[in-house]
């Protein structure tokens, strides 16, 4: 059973039924002796990446065991972090690094951070060794600098906090104690934006002792006396406007060893209107522009490839309101398919003139479309995105930092006209402008990350190799999640930024002849206002 066959079995399987799936975490090391816990974590690296060398475990598992073994005591310190670092570099190597697993790169980043930082720590007391010592920690360093920047691209603002911090020791740890004072002092300014008084005060300490201050515990409680303590109410409070919305996505997907590309952009004038009982949202688009590279030709590939246009092709649908925000249903069906006939025809054309084999993906593309075009499924997608955006935080008091639990039903990035119950945490970040060229943070930051619930993962596992007939050692997964960040203003509950990352990665499980598929989309949806319609 290929890739393509397993997909279409799985959405008739799942249709019209709320089914969890799995998401991959890091394992964790064995509670044995270092030693033993070594030596069963290499086992299950060889036995992950007999498997499948591009899966979320695979990978999970080389990181945290290059982890482990930089931050492991005794023994051959050269030999062990002389591991770690193959572990490192065979992750690194595998383009399905950044797919599989989200904040992948900041975590490779962090892990080469502890290796360089252990393999300071490791230099012999020589005076030749100072040279070596000081080289590694200038590696650590700019390790650590590069994780800081990707945590922050990946919504981690812990980890992020956390490199930052990490940074300022190795300055420190190299000598230069006002470039460690600096960033540890840029360390606490980020603590203060997201709120994280423990971290500040442990940090206010940590300063207090490298400028060797008088009156440590007094000059700490000054310092964290106005530390901010903020939370936000959000309420619907839309008003008539005009705005322009431009939408960007970048899907990458990994397939058979290929890697292939879609860059899709596209904007649109939205209009929000009040009407009889509610609000009516219409939009007039702009054509869609798409760039591809290395298109697939293999229907392994092409589902993926099609989905991704498809979805592109049916952004900015119609919908109506209820007085109280309360998403109703999308409108204006007739208009919107016609638009999208002559989107078809405007891809078909652009696909021709970059030179791509455009007939059996324009074939499947069709179908994408016509499956998500039916009246209940575009009304469930029209409803997710705006819920994304509103609905779900109308009413909500959240306080900042603290992370808040639900769950929901979610389209699934396999096949999107099915819906999947998801786990999901969330969390008021922080303080921001609304847009990039406002001066007062007026707004705020929410991030969200969601994943299929596991619980029934076994169940519809076996009910898949069942239907196709696998044989028993066959073992099917199927892994996904979502992670968004969206700037609001908590006021009017009217949205300027939602960005995006799905990951999924489906495997058939055959021993000896596995097929695997990773995919990873990145969307922006930003919203710039023209005009407020009724003058206020």
């Amino acid at each position: 059973m290929n890739i393509a066959a397993a997909a279409s079995l799985l959405a008739a399987l799942l249709s019209g039924t709320a089914v969890q799936l799995h998401a991959a975490d890091s394992p964790d090391m064995p509670n044995k002796d270092a030693e033993s816990s070594a030596k069963e974590a290499a086992a299950s690296i060889e036995r992950f990446a007999a498997r499948d060398p591009d899966s979320p475990e695979t990978l999970n598992a080389r990181l945290s065991y290059a982890v482990f073994l930089a931050q492991m005591e005794g023994g051959d310190c050269r030999t062990r972090l002389d591991s770690a670092q193959s572990q490192l570099d065979i992750a690194k190597a595998n383009p399905a690094l950044s797919l599989a697993i989200p904040a992948g790169l900041a975590r490779a980043a962090d892990a080469e951070y502890q290796v360089h930082s252990a393999r300071a720590e490791c230099s012999g007391s020589e005076p030749r060794d100072a040279e070596l010592r000081n080289t590694e920690l200038r590696a650590a360093l700019e390790s650590a600098l590069h994780a800081v920047a990707l945590y922050g691209d990946a919504f981690d603002a812990v980890s992020m906090v956390t490199m930052q911090f990490n940074c300022a020791v190795t300055y420190h740890d190299l000598g230069d104690l006002a470039a460690a004072v600096s960033t540890l002092q840029k360390a606490i300014a980020m603590d203060r934006e997201y709120g994280f008084a423990d971290d500040a005060e442990d940090n206010y300490s940590q300063l207090v002792e490298w400028d060797n201050q008088e009156g440590g515990a007094g000059q700490i409680a000054a310092s964290m006396q106005d530390f901010p303590e903020r939370s936000a109410t959000l309420a619907f409070g839309w008003f008539p406007n005009d705005s322009q919305v431009t939408i960007e996505s970048n899907y990458i997907q990994l397939a058979d060893g290929e890697t292939f590309k879609i860059r899709s952009t596209r904007s649109a004038q939205r209009s929000v209107r009040q009407g009889v009982g509610g609000w009516k949202v219409s939009f007039r688009p702009a054509e869609a522009h798409f760039e591809l590279a290395n298109p697939p030709l293999e229907d392994l590939a092409l589902d993926g490839f099609a989905i991704s246009l498809a979805g592109m092709l049916l952004e900015f649908h119609d919908f109506d309101l209820a007085g109280n925000g309360e998403f109703d249903s999308s409108s204006g069906g007739f208009k919107f398919r016609s638009r999208v006939r002559a989107d078809v025809k405007a891809l078909t054309r652009d696909l021709a003139a970059q030179d791509t084999p455009s007939a059996q993906l324009m074939r499947i593309v069709a179908r994408a479309l016509r499956t998500q075009q039916s009246p209940d499924v575009i009304d469930d997608l029209v409803a997710e995105n705006y819920n994304f955006e509103t609905g779900t935080w109308m009413g909500a008091t959240l306080d900042q930092g603290v992370w808040y639990n639900m769950s929901a039903s979610l389209s699934l990035p396999l096949e999107p006209r099915v819906f999947v119950k998801n786990a999901i945490e969330f969390a008021y970040t922080r303080p921001v402008p609304c847009t990039d060229d406002a001066k007062q943070s007026d707004c705020i930051e929410i991030v969200l990350h969601a994943t299929p619930d596991p619980e029934t993962m076994s169940e519809l596992l076996g009910r898949l190799s069942r239907s196709a007939r696998l044989p028993r050692q066959q073992r099917p997964e199927l892994q996904a999640r979502t992670d968004m960040r969206l700037i609001v203003d908590p006021i009017t509950l009217v949205a300027y930024r939602r960005d995006m990352r799905c990951y999924s990665y489906w495997s058939t499980g055959a021993k000896g002849r596995n097929q695997s598929l990773l995919e990873s989309e990145i969307t922006s949806v930003v919203s710039k206002p023209i005009s407020r319609a009724d003058g206020g």
